[in-house]
């Protein structure tokens, strides 16, 4: 049995619709982020308190892309990955951490400026400008990457669809908006449509809208990364 260590309409949600495709048995554990006082057992599973972290029956893992690539690998029956020796398994590994060192710093930026320069909003303005040139390039590659697919690896579904399309959904990340890239918005439409990703999205929303949480507690404002209006 696994356990997910997750906060609603995060990262997570990536982890969570893999864990799902997969058809392992597993509990979500909801846990508050940017917090002083972390629940203790998942500070011990993530040090930075950054979610998702997964406990297995043997160890706990951080990081979203090594989380997607060991669940792949566990369950070889989900077909989620270009393995060893198959063609495509460097470009594979390209992407996994483009998406990872290229993509995910600056989407973080457009929702924590503040992280940088806690004490000048003009500081987080400029920030704020500057990377959302950068992800308007980082965009383009992936739009014209996804011309060949449907997905990155073509024709065949990989855990990458999924690393992309739960962030891809926020539009803050957007120069515009996400319908202003045809190959993106398809991928995004095409993975949203999969009873694995909606269970796993559905079960965010109804975390991220509770009013209480389920020790009794109020659930916070703010959930997530995407800014609801």
């Amino acid at each position: 049995m696994y356990k997910l260590f997750a906060y609603p309409n995060s990262y997570a949600m990536s982890a969570h619709a893999i864990l799902e495709e997969t058809g392992a048995p597993y509990d979500v554990h909801w846990v508050q982020i940017f917090t002083d006082s972390p629940d203790p057992a998942f500070l011990v599973a993530s040090p930075h308190a950054r979610v998702p972290a997964l406990q297995t029956e043997e160890e706990t893992i951080f990081e979203t892309g090594a989380i997607a690539l060991y669940l792949a690998e566990e369950h070889p029956e989900s077909d989620l990955l270009i393995r060893e020796n198959m063609p495509g398994r460097a470009t594979f590994l390209q992407w996994l951490h483009y998406l990872a060192s290229t993509l995910q710093p600056d989407v973080i930026i457009q929702f924590h400026p503040e992280l940088y320069f806690p004490d000048d909003e003009d500081a987080q303005k400029c920030l704020l400008l500057a990377s959302m040139g950068r992800l308007s390039s980082v965009m383009d590659v992936i739009e014209n990457t996804l011309a060949v697919g449907p997905y990155f690896c073509g024709e065949k579904r990989t855990i990458l669809d999924y690393l992309f399309v739960m962030q891809a959904i926020w539009p803050e990340i957007f120069p515009t908006s996400a319908a202003d890239y045809p190959n993106i918005d398809r991928l995004i439409k095409t993975l949203l449509e999969r009873p694995a990703v909606t269970r796993a999205y559905g079960q965010h929303i109804q975390e991220q809208r509770a009013p209480i949480k389920a020790d009794g507690s109020p659930a916070p404002d703010g959930y997530g990364l995407h800014k609801e209006t």
